[in-house]
């Protein structure tokens, strides 16, 4: 049975295992055809938020869920395999993720290339609910991170920052192309694919990173994210992250993700 959160919300479950689940608000349609999508269940600061504005204005937001965990859990040949649902919408990223979250499962096993079968499967589910490769769409994703980032030397816990990232810019990951100054908390910040969406968040004074489009053809960049993916098939693609209170570190940032998800929708009705 499926609980759904949000009122006006349905459930689309995945043919290959029904207790994996898109809970669908909205619709897309000829005058509305930006799509929010929430992959990790766990990062849910702002989805209610989220949902009612597209019952208010218009387009879809779907969120993946499962058992309210980060990751998703695929049911094997008996086994139960992990993977991350922001690492499924390529094969290299689709094979990277099964390996890191399980790393005793041997990669030439039966089991391993069920599990990629299976993710491919889901991830290809994913997207036809997104609206498929439309172009005209947009893709924005709603994420949720923790204060800092390991080794800041400000016991930072987590992996998302803008100060990360600009130091990552720094020492040449080559999946980067620019990133904004710091302006406000290091953990509430843009990820985009298009020039001019970053640039817009620049003038505005967000904190905003832009992805580098050799990532659609340098196989090392190829995590397999949907901002990967999107960039590779010409979708713009859009990522409002903000912290989230972990293990009682850090705070919700509901308010400031509220702000940025009002600038986006005014952005995207602009395009």
């Amino acid at each position: 049975m499926y609980i759904l959160y949000f009122i006006l919300s349905h459930a689309v479950a995945f043919p290959e295992q029904s207790d994996i689940y898109l809970e669908v608000t909205g619709e897309l349609n000829k005058n509305n055809n930006n799509v929010f999508f929430a992959p990790h269940e766990n990062e849910h600061v702002s989805n209610q938020y989220v949902a009612k504005q597209v019952i208010k204005h218009g387009g879809k937001f779907l969120v993946l869920r499962q058992q309210g965990n980060r990751v998703i859990t695929l049911d094997i040949d008996e086994h139960k395999i992990s993977i991350d649902p922001n690492r499924m919408f390529t094969d290299l990223g689709i094979k990277s993720s099964i390996k890191k979250q399980n790393p005793k499962l041997k990669i030439n096993s039966k089991t391993f290339k069920n599990a990629v079968r299976k993710a491919t499967a889901l991830g290809k589910f994913v997207i036809s609910q997104l609206g498929g490769l439309n172009h005209s769409n947009t893709w924005v994703a709603i994420h949720n991170n923790t204060q800092g980032y390991k080794g800041d030397n400000n016991n930072g816990i987590g992996d998302v920052s803008i100060n990360r990232y600009q130091k990552k810019l720094d020492n040449g990951a080559n999946y980067l192309i620019d990133v904004t100054q710091l302006t406000g908390d290091e953990d509430d910040l843009f990820f985009v694919t298009k020039r001019s969406d970053f640039n817009s968040m620049q003038a505005n004074q967000w904190n905003a990173v832009l992805q580098n489009p050799i990532v659609t053809s340098d196989v090392e960049e190829d995590d397999g994210s949907l901002s990967v993916y999107a960039q590779m098939n010409d979708i713009r693609y859009i990522n409002i992250e903000a912290e989230r209170r972990t293990d009682n570190i850090g705070n919700n940032h509901l308010t400031k993700q509220k702000k940025m998800i009002d600038f986006t929708l005014n952005l995207i009705s602009t395009k």
